[in-house]
């Protein structure tokens, strides 16, 4: 049934069909509002999960390089700790050769040990009276020549303050 609307001046406003396809068209609008509605929200959503999904590859990540990070620090502590036992190796052995060195010095009669002592570098020789009896390092120095035991003797002085500071801390 077509049923036509007319307003009070007589002239046709509009027909029922009319009416119908505008109602239609209204409901095909609304519907299609509501997709893009739905639409835009999902899309708004879909960044949000992405970065949820990035944060916890990111956090996956950062786990995985920790344990790589505390895997290498157990590492270096332990490479640390071996070089500290060589060192310690190399130490002994050294104190022993200068042991064995201060021994040959002491058995030589002080006139040869001043000779060769004055022939080394002076860094040495100290290193070597100093680790002589001090009755048997004052004899080679005194068959030293005067300027070469005065510079020696100067850097036992000071080797000994070092040496002192560095316990007394």
């Amino acid at each position: 049934m077509n049923m036509q609307v007319w307003d009070t001046t007589g002239k046709k406003v509009i027909s029922t069909q009319q009416i119908k396809r505008k109602d239609r068209i209204f409901c095909f609008l609304f519907s299609v509002s509501c997709l893009l509605s739905f639409a835009i929200c999902s899309y708004a959503q879909q960044p949000a999960a992405q970065q949820r999904s990035s944060v916890s590859l990111e956090e996956e990540r950062l786990i995985i390089l920790k344990a790589d990070i505390k895997k290498e620090i157990e590492r270096l502590e332990k490479l640390k700790k071996e070089i500290e036992e060589a060192q310690k190796a190399l130490d002994m052995k050294i104190q022993e050769g200068l042991l064995k060195v201060a021994k040959m010095y002491e058995s030589m009669p002080p006139e040869e040990a001043a000779r060769k002592l004055e022939k080394l570098d002076e860094d040495i020789a100290v290193i070597i009276l100093n680790s002589l009896k001090p009755k048997t390092a004052g004899k080679i120095l005194a068959q030293m020549e005067n300027d070469k035991a005065a510079s020696i003797s100067k850097k036992i002085l000071i080797k000994g303050k070092v040496l002192q500071e560095k316990s007394s801390q």
